[in-house]
Parts: C-alpha cells; structure tokens; sequence
C-alpha cells in the first residue's frame, strides 16, 4: 500500500513535468521518419499558444502546408485538437506514389524527403517563425538509415518529444493491467528521476516519504449510504465501490462502465424534467445546471452548452442525427432566426440507441466553425428554445437565457 501511495504521487506531481513544454515555441512532427508508400501518416504540432481556451468543450485548429521532392507545391491540411485544452494538433496526409497531389494526397514516389511547415505566430519575443520537420518515403529492401542522416537535423523528429523511454511506457501498461508489480513499476519512475527526465522537489520528496509511511485503518463494514439518499444510488455506489478493488485496469473499468451508466440514467430519471418525442425520452436537467451553461466570452461570444439525455423507449434500433452544422435535427431558434451548433459529440453524426438504451448527449452553439454553421447571437428581448425536428417526431424546449 505504501509503494502505491508513493506512485500516485509521483504520477500526480511529476508525470506533467515529463510531458510539459518548456517554452512556448511550437513543434512540428511526423509520427513516422520513414513511411510507407500508399499509406497514412499522422503529422503533429505542439503548441499550447495555439489553445485559445477561448470556448469550452471546443476544440482548436488551423492549417499547416506538406510537400515533397516529387509535388513541390504540395497542399494544406487541417490540424485539430486532440482534446479541448490539450494543446496537440493532429492532422492526416496519404502518401501516394502515383496519381496526382489534392485534398489530403501527397504524391511522393520511394526515396523522396517529406516536409511539414507549421507557422507560429507566438513565439517568445512576439515575432513569427517558420517550424519544419521532414520525413522520407521508404524505398523498399533498402536501409534508410543513411537517407535520414543526410536530413538537416533542425527537420528530424525533437528529441524532447520521445524523451520518455518506450520500456517506461510499456511498464506503465503492463502495471496498470496488473501484469508486473507496484516495486517494478517503481523502479522505471526512479529512473526518469534519475535521468533528470522527471524532477521532484525536497519538499515533494518529503512528503512522498510521510505518506509512505502512513498505515491504514482496517475498515468497519458499513450499510451503503448515498449523499443524496436515494437508496438505488446508494446500492449502485456500493457495487462501484467492489470495482474499485479490481487490480487490472481493463477488467476494473468493464466493472464500473454499466454501473456508473446506471446511474447516470437513474439520476437522469429522478431528477431531469421529460419531455416525450415519439419513442425516445429526452431528459434535460435545464440551464445552469452541470453541462447546461449560457455565458458570454471576454470576447464577446454567447457560449451555450446543452446536455441532455436520450432514452430508447421502443422495441426497436432509433437513430439521432446531427451529421454536420447544415445537415442537423437539433437547433436553436430565437423567433426569427435558427443557430447551427459549433460542437457535439455524436459519433459520426448519429447516436443509435437499442431497445431499452439511452445515451446522454452535448451540443455547443457558439462561434461558426464552416460546414453551414452560424454564429450563435444573444438578444436579452428575445426567446430562445431549443429545437428537436426528428423524423419520429418534433419538440421545441423553452430556454431561459436571462
């Protein structure tokens, strides 16, 4: 118990470190050195200048330019955030080595350098500056190893990004799935340590040393009770409870997955306003509740975040569709005007829910992020609902904005 205290520390105080930049000029670079003719390739930037922060549950993007010996003048592609604050931008190209350069398709024959610019307009003195990294397309039976070589080191992959062993990062998952022991896993952290990788301060280490040295109390068998006193809750968080002991991580996340949905639903049904459409029950807890937020940006920006949750009634498969701002069953209207939304998280444009299922969903409106979007305006004279225009059935839900 005490070597776990000692690796959550370490994992909570020190793992940011290892990962952090130390400064906020950008980097550019290819996930692979050398690829493969007739394939994908991802290319990321990491610049957390780049994450305005500016709207929540959004994430960021922008474009950056690919070229190569055989299509010179190459071809812009997309980035985007991998997460709302994550500050890494991820885009795609297809290294073809025929045909001709367009949208994400590169032509680029065996032997050929790649190159990736990224500008960044935010470098420490507030000047711009061109980042570029380079790749190069196998050529088969050969060894690139001399092709890569002869690549100015100021395009090779930064060091800085793969600093973090990969035996360390297997040791990580082979831990978390209960493959090697706590004292094993430790070891590879004392190694980052050692390496200067991870730093820890004395005051941190010092406290690591008085947690390790804690000792538990045995714990008294208790009669579940739940915060809210809701009885089913309370039994459900007992049961989630039992998962938490599981050691593999895989095994102990299938254990907590249909519980938490549970209750996540349960809490949905006992406590959200219903609104009936056709087969599905949709449950909204109203604004200003958790995920349902109306605020304006220091810029100026309306920001409304609406979570709901939507419950299969039926004997049969129903669909929710949202596949683009266009081409979407869920809007908001002020009375005169219809405002497409600027995020979501339905997968693929649809949420397909089985017999009996429900699934709780979020969509954004804020700015206009293209694809026959809007820009989300707020007028304090005016009434806003929220529109549901299904096939199985239509609702308008009053929104209270002021």
């Amino acid at each position: 118990m005490n070597t776990i205290m000692l690796v959550i520390f370490l994992l909570v105080f020190s793992i940011p470190a290892v990962f952090a930049e130390s400064s906020n000029v950008g980097e550019i670079y290819w996930k692979k050195e050398i690829i493969s003719s007739n394939s994908f390739v991802d290319i990321y930037v990491h610049d957390n200048d780049m994450n305005k922060k500016e709207y929540p549950n959004f994430a960021d993007k922008f474009t950056i330019s690919v070229w190569s010996d055989s299509s010179p003048d190459g071809l812009e592609i997309d980035v985007v955030e991998t997460g709302v604050y994550s500050g890494i931008f991820k885009g795609s190209v297809f290294i073809a080595d025929s045909g001709e350069t367009a949208k994400n398709r590169l032509v680029s024959i065996p032997g050929d350098i790649l190159y990736a610019k990224y500008v960044d307009f935010t470098m420490p003195d507030g000047s711009t500056s061109d980042i570029f990294s380079a790749a190069i397309v196998k050529i088969s039976g050969q060894n690139m190893d001399t092709l890569l070589d002869n690549i100015d080191s100021k395009y090779r992959m930064s060091k800085s990004i793969e600093k973090v062993p990969s035996w360390i990062k297997n040791n990580a998952g082979w831990w978390a799935e209960g493959t090697i022991d706590d004292d094993s896993f430790v070891q590879g952290i004392q190694f980052l340590i050692k390496e200067g990788i991870m730093k820890i301060s004395t005051e941190k280490a010092s406290d690591v040393a008085k947690a390790a040295t804690v000792t538990e109390s045995p714990k008294k068998e208790e009669k579940p009770v739940s915060k809210s006193g809701d009885s089913v809750i309370a039994s459900l968080e007992s049961k989630l409870e039992k998962c938490s002991e599981i050691v593999k991580s895989y095994v102990r996340l299938d254990c907590e997955k249909p519980i938490k949905q549970e209750i996540l639903v349960h809490t949905y049904k006992t406590g959200a306003k219903l609104f009936q459409v056709g087969p599905i029950n949709y449950y909204w807890f109203g604004v200003n509740s958790e995920g349902n937020t109306f605020e304006i940006s220091p810029t100026g920006q309306p920001i409304l975040n609406i979570r709901m949750l939507a419950d299969n009634t039926s004997s049969g498969i129903v669909s929710l569709n949202c596949t683009s701002p266009a081409i979407c069953n869920y809007d908001v209207w002020d009375g005169s005007k219809s405002f497409k939304y600027s995020g979501m998280d339905f997968t693929s444009g649809q949420i397909n829910l089985n017999p009996g299922t429900a699934k709780e969903f979020n969509i954004l409106f804020g700015p206009n992020i293209g694809y026959g979007g809007t820009e989300f305006e707020y007028d304090s004279s005016k009434d806003y609902t929220f529109r549901i225009n299904e096939p199985f059935g239509s609702l308008n839900v009053s929104l209270d904005l002021k």
